[in-house]
């Protein structure tokens, strides 16, 4: 499907988490993150100059808490604690959101509006109709397994309207 947003490319996600978190990230081409109505996770939109959703970041309940405990550099174990409980960190989601705030460096390009970090959401949770819609009906998606060393792996996915 065309999008005018480019897709981030594994290496580049690779790179700026690994930079981010000074630990050993791996970042490939998954299979599809299916979300259920009750699914712990986080979806992070991002608006365009003129205030339209234009794409999502979704993570699921353990990738978004290891990337926000590893950014602050929380024992792994509160990780898979927090995992079991089934909810995700307020701590955590503050530190995912700086993440995801940066990776929309990836997303920017000449030949597309630019486009900045909006919100980070909770699942299960209320999302705005703009951001359901989008990720009702994306123009493309890519899903992502992203291994964080001492922290495990987890799924991310790209939506691009």
């Amino acid at each position: 499907m065309p999008t005018n947003y480019p897709f981030p490319k594994p290496e580049q996600i690779r790179q700026i988490m690994s930079d981010l978190l000074g630990r050993e990230v791996t970042v490939v081409r998954g299979d599809d993150f299916v979300l259920e109505r009750d699914t712990p996770a986080v979806v992070s939109d991002y608006i365009a100059d003129g205030g339209a959703i234009v794409a999502i970041c979704m993570t699921d309940l353990r990738l978004s808490n290891a990337l926000g405990a590893a950014l602050t550099m929380v024992p792994p174990q509160q990780v898979d604690d927090t995992v079991k409980k089934s909810v995700i960190d307020e701590m955590n989601l503050e530190n995912l959101a700086e993440i995801v705030n940066i990776l929309a460096r990836l997303f920017n390009s000449d030949d597309c509006e630019h486009l900045k970090w909006n919100k980070a959401h909770t699942l299960p949770g209320d999302l705005p109709d703009d951001t359901q819609a989008l990720m009702k009906a994306p123009r493309a998606r890519r899903d992502y397994d992203v291994t964080l060393d001492e922290y495990g792996s987890g799924k991310l996915t790209v939506l691009v309207g």
